[in-house]
């Protein structure tokens, strides 16, 4: 009988640890365990990132706020980079942060994710998947950012106002947005942050591509907008052709560009500015 015979297979390999199980990996110089939860794994990737957490760890103290967590990707980097920084991950994807929670604990991080969505309002969005896998990294809650989207998962986002007291770390050294053309909403959201707490912002921009793009566009406005007001100051990074940190070049806007090595940003507080620029000569 298939059904039996498939319930005897799952058995099997699920006592045999084929379903789930882990092994270690060094990751920027430090040593992780890796778990492997139903083909769900983590990856490590763009040394440059790692590079440049640590190089501004040295710059400012406080905790790393991760918008989009995705796998634990950068999770990985801040422990490396630094493990008594304070940690605290926001993932609107459920599968995703699922995974996140299984990597924290493996690697007993004192660290906390939010299964939710960082935006200005606390909402229930459909999050867009174009991907036949459940931890999309291309996924976004911007409704035709992409062309294709094969599926819709309800999914949640919160307000920074409306975080319980004390989940927000009193002190934010760099927040890191990584959401799939969601920029302009989460920068708004922690405008209270940006003002009263001056992080560093590292955050990917994809690229307009085109002057007739005007929905990507658009959101490039409102992120320039939401800067200047902040009194923050744009940098675009540069990495070398093997993806370790280059430098960072000052800009005064993101502009129309097609090269996704140009599409990561830094944005630092005017006043920190010149420091920061000096510190990558």
């Amino acid at each position: 009988m298939p059904a039996l015979q498939h319930r005897a297979a799952h058995f099997i390999l699920k006592n045999l640890g084929m379903f789930n199980r882990s092994y270690t990996e060094e990751a920027f110089g430090r040593r992780f365990v890796i778990p492997i939860i139903n083909g769900r794994k983590t990856y490590v990737s763009e040394p440059w990132m790692a590079q440049m957490i640590a190089h501004l760890f040295r710059q400012k103290p406080g905790a790393f706020m991760d918008v989009g967590v995705n796998l634990g990707q950068t999770m990985l980097k801040v422990a490396a980079a630094d493990p008594e920084r304070e940690y605290l991950g926001f993932e609107p994807n459920p599968a995703c942060a699922d995974y996140a929670q299984t990597l924290i604990t493996a690697n007993n991080f004192p660290y906390a994710v939010v299964p939710a969505g960082l935006s200005v309002h606390t909402d229930i969005l459909q999050l867009q998947i174009y991907r036949n896998e459940d931890t999309d990294p291309s996924a976004s809650l911007v409704e035709g950012f992409r062309e294709g989207a094969i599926a819709t998962k309800p999914v949640v986002t919160v307000g920074l106002d409306d975080l319980p007291e004390g989940l927000l770390p009193k002190q934010v050294a760099i927040v890191k947005i990584d959401v799939e053309g969601g920029e302009a909403y989460v920068i708004e959201g922690i405008r209270s942050l940006l003002a009263e707490q001056r992080p560093h912002v590292l955050v990917e921009i994809l690229p307009a591509y085109n002057a007739d793009n005007s929905p990507r566009l658009e959101q490039q406005k409102k992120i320039e907008a939401c800067l200047t007001d902040a009194n923050y100051v744009m940098f675009r990074i540069r990495r070398h052709s093997d993806e370790t940190l280059s430098t960072i070049e000052r800009i005064s806007e993101i502009g129309i560009h097609g090269d996704l090595a140009l599409a990561d940003y830094l944005m630092v507080p005017a006043e920190e500015a010149d420091r920061v620029e000096a510190s990558f000569s």
